[in-house]
C-alpha cells in the first residue's frame, strides 16, 4: 500500500501542477480581459470628454474669429418687436374695393396676427377719418410694401411703438425716434475709418427730407405761419466703445442695418477674392 501511494505521488504532483498552471493561465486571461475592459471604458470616457469639451469650446472659437459681429445693434429687439418685423416682411394678399381704412387694418391684423393701433388724433390733424376709403388689390408683396402703397397717398405712415404697429401721420412718424448703438470695430481701424463710415451713413441712410411749406407760411406774421417741427435725430462716433450711436426713426435704422450688412458682405467677398488670387 505504501508503494502504491509512493508511486501515485509523481502522478498526483503532475496533476496538481497542471491544475495550478491552468489556474494561473485562467487568472492571467481574466486579468487581461479586465484590463482591456478598463482600458476600453477609459478610452470611451476620454472620447466622451473630448467630444463634450469640443462642443462647449465651439462658441469660444466662434467668438475669437476676427471681424464677425453677430448682433447688429444694441439694445436687442424684444421678442414681440421681432415678431412685428417678421410680419412686416411676410407676403400678404388683399382686395379692397372702397373698404374703410379701419376695416383694412382689421383685416391685416387678423391675417398676420399682430396688434395694429390707428392713431385717430393724428388722422384728425391731417383732416382724415378712420372711414377713409381704400381701393387697392395686391398679391405677392410684403405687408410693409402694402402698407406703404395704402398709407402714403393719405399722408400716413406706420411705426413700431410700444410693441404695436401704430398707424399715424407722416409728421408724427418722423418725430418717433429710437436710439441704437452699432458696434463697428470690424469695419473701422482708424479715426478716418470711423469718420468715413459716419459720412456714408449720413449720406445714404439719414432721412433728410423736409416738409414743403407754402411761401405764405414762411412770411413772418402771416396767419398761415406754422412752427417748423424740429427733429432731434443725431449720429455720433464713440471710438472708445468702437461704436456709432444713432438717434433716428425705425425706417432709418432699418436702412442702417441693411447698409452695414452689405458693407460686411462686400468686405468678406473682397477678402475671399484676395485669398483665391494668392
Amino acid at each position: 500500500m505504501k508503494n502504491k501511494m509512493t508511486n501515485m505521488n509523481p502522478i498526483l504532483s503532475s496533476k496538481l501542477m497542471i491544475v495550478a498552471i491552468c489556474s494561473l493561465a485562467a487568472g492571467w486571461f481574466v486579468m487581461a480581459a479586465n484590463a482591456e475592459v478598463k482600458q476600453s471604458t477609459k478610452q470611451a470616457q476620454a472620447n466622451k470628454l473630448i467630444s463634450k469639451t469640443s462642443f462647449q469650446a465651439e462658441p469660444a472659437v466662434t467668438a475669437l474669429q476676427p471681424k464677425e459681429i453677430m448682433q447688429p445693434f444694441y439694445p436687442a429687439l424684444t421678442k414681440r418687436t421681432q415678431e412685428m418685423q417678421k410680419a412686416l416682411s411676410a407676403d400678404t394678399k388683399c382686395d379692397f374695393p372702397n373698404v374703410p381704412l379701419s376695416e383694412v387694418l382689421q383685416f391685416f391684423q387678423a391675417q398676420h396676427g399682430i396688434n395694429i393701433f390707428l392713431d385717430a388724433q393724428a388722422l384728425e390733424q391731417e383732416g382724415l377719418t378712420a372711414d377713409e376709403p381704400i381701393n387697392v388689390s395686391l398679391n405677392g408683396v410684403s405687408l410693409k410694401s402694402a402698407l406703404n402703397i395704402i398709407l402714403n397717398p393719405l399722408g400716413l405712415d406706420y411705426v413700431i411703438d410700444h410693441e404695436v404697429l401704430k398707424i399715424t401721420s407722416q409728421e408724427e412718424a418722423n418725430q418717433t425716434l429710437i436710439v441704437r448703438i452699432y458696434p463697428v470695430a470690424d469695419l473701422c481701424d482708424t479715426p478716418d475709418d470711423y469718420q468715413a463710415l459716419e459720412n456714408v451713413i449720413r449720406n445714404t441712410c439719414l432721412d433728410l427730407r423736409k416738409k414743403n411749406w407754402s411761401a405764405a407760411g414762411l412770411v413772418i406774421g402771416s396767419p398761415n405761419t406754422q412752427p417748423i417741427p424740429q427733429r432731434n435725430s443725431t449720429i455720433s462716433i464713440v471710438p472708445k466703445c468702437k461704436a456709432i450711436v444713432v438717434n433716428e426713426t425705425d425706417r432709418v435704422h432699418n436702412k442702417i442695418t441693411d447698409l452695414l450688412s452689405q458693407l460686411r458682405q462686400v468686405r468678406k467677398d473682397q477678402e475671399d477674392l484676395s485669398t483665391e488670387k494668392k
